[in-house]
């Protein structure tokens, strides 16, 4: 890890352009009410130093003032013609895919993008540089970065993870549902021309379709990725107290949705195996070999499924 006084922060103090990773942040952004304009003033620049570029698909109801913000930045992605998830994670993968200097497209949603500069950066930066080293990385989030969100969230993800598993016929925890990858260029072009799905489902068809790229995936988990939602809400947080917020979240139509949620998960997962099943590229590796990345667990190789194509269960 470069100490502060490296060539890259003295090219930035010098006015010279920030180092270009050849990563390129394709996010989404959903912000009708433009809470996060002066979280995104405050943490742009840093994003801006990490990545080669940034670009931001907004929903169609995002605030214009957030969409100027972009803009000013150089990272407005421009905004779907419809509501959906597919169609807004899509058109931020073509906007990143587009940009200069895109040798490598990392996907994070921007309010997680936000919060991780601000939580905890040199984690970031240290990710960035472990990914340039492999073809595909899957970033999930630690145990305790997931406990950190609300519990109708929490449980139902854990079900939807379990049953990713089973069907990917993967071993150990895999969380594919930030959702976070880095993707060689060629790869995140491949990964944007199998993807179909516009609702909720394609969390699930996004799991199936990378582990069936046919690359070895890398897998980290990263403490940065813990609950970004409040930082939209601070003074509400602080007035009645995390802990009360966080439980007020789970109410009971908040269960029915992330339950509802869960089972479109699984759906888009199953659905995309059976139009595509998954290959796996094994990779002369030790399995269960761990390193230290400023406190991110590090497997390699993380992902390791048993042999042969997988298919899903005829019923879903």
């Amino acid at each position: 890890m470069r100490r502060a006084g490296s060539s890259s922060a003295q090219r930035v103090r010098r006015g010279e352009p920030p180092h270009a990773s050849g990563i390129v942040l394709a996010a989404t952004l959903h912000d009708p009410e433009g809470l996060l304009r002066d979280e995104i003033r405050r943490r742009m620049p840093a994003l801006r130093r990490l990545y080669a570029s940034v670009r931001v698909a907004s929903s169609p109801t995002t605030a214009p003032a957030v969409r100027a913000l972009l803009a000013a930045y150089d990272a407005d992605a421009g905004a779907p013609s419809s509501h959906g998830r597919g169609p807004l994670y899509r058109r931020a993968l073509r906007a990143a895919l587009a940009a200069p200097g895109a040798a490598r497209v990392h996907y994070l949603d921007f309010d997680r993008a936000l919060h991780w500069a601000a939580r905890r950066p040199r984690e970031l930066g240290g990710l960035l540089r472990r990914a340039r080293r492999r073809p595909a990385v899957v970033v999930g989030r630690t145990p305790r970065a997931h406990a950190s969100h609300h519990a109708a969230l929490v449980e139902t993800e854990a079900v939807a993870a379990r049953a990713f598993a089973a069907r990917l016929g993967l071993r150990g925890r895999v969380d594919f549902l930030v959702p976070s990858f880095v993707l060689r260029r060629d790869l995140a072009a491949r990964f944007l021309a199998r993807t179909r799905t516009r609702g909720p489902a394609m969390y699930g068809e996004w799991a199936a379709l990378l582990v069936g790229l046919g690359v070895p995936l890398g897998y980290v988990e990263c403490g940065g990725l813990d609950w970004e939602t409040p930082d939209r809400f601070r003074d509400e947080v602080r007035r009645v107290g995390r802990a009360a917020w966080r439980e007020a979240m789970s109410t009971p139509a908040e269960w029915a949705m992330r339950r509802a949620m869960a089972r479109a998960f699984v759906r888009g997962c199953s659905r995309a195996l059976r139009r595509r099943p998954a290959v796996y590229t094994r990779r002369r590796s030790r399995a269960g070999r761990t390193g230290s990345l400023t406190g991110v667990r590090i497997r390699a190789p993380a992902l390791t499924p048993r042999r042969g194509p997988v298919r899903p269960p005829r019923r879903a």
